[in-house]
């Protein structure tokens, strides 16, 4: 399943209050990381796409996602820092929800304290690597295959995990 930035509105609000130390913040963990399919023209061209990370909040699951850009090979930046979408609605004094210029600069501060530079430039050496690498036709792959390994069968997933069990 992919989840992408944009489909964090439909999930359920959660109503968070942002603590000043960073700390006290739940722990949120990489769930993807997309590159836009006509960014990757090139293996020199610069990339674009979304980025999604998910932590709970009491019992609830929130997340958070931007697109980004890559302004040259290893940097990267919020694309429109004004829309970092969230299924959290931050909270100010008195328990109050922030008004929309606060909430964009609550979402942001979030989304600066997570480590999504690092993340992208594994995400995008990864993709860099595997655009690197010759594709073989199929018809060469049979020689590449050691003797008495069977021939893959053509099964989708679902059929091949049913068989397995």
């Amino acid at each position: 399943m992919s989840i992408t930035a944009w489909q964090l509105c439909s999930w359920p609000t959660c109503p968070w209050m942002i603590p000043d130390d960073s700390a006290q913040w739940p722990a949120f963990v990489h769930v993807q990381s997309s590159v836009s399919p006509n960014s990757l023209a090139g293996q020199d061209d610069l990339r674009h796409g979304d980025t999604v990370w998910v932590g709970t909040v009491g019992s609830m699951i929130v997340g958070v996602g931007w697109e980004w850009i890559e302004l040259r090979r290893g940097v990267f930046m919020l694309k429109d820092p004004n829309y970092v979408t969230t299924n959290l609605q931050f909270l100010g004094q008195g328990q109050a929800p922030q008004n929309e210029l606060d909430a964009i600069v609550s979402a942001n501060r979030l989304a600066h304290a997570l480590p999504w530079q690092a993340t992208l430039t594994q995400v995008l050496a990864a993709t860099r690597t595997a655009e690197a690498v010759p594709v073989l036709p199929s018809h060469k792959l049979h020689q590449l295959r050691p003797a008495g390994l069977p021939r893959p069968q053509s099964a989708s997933w679902p059929a091949a995990a049913a068989a397995a069990a």
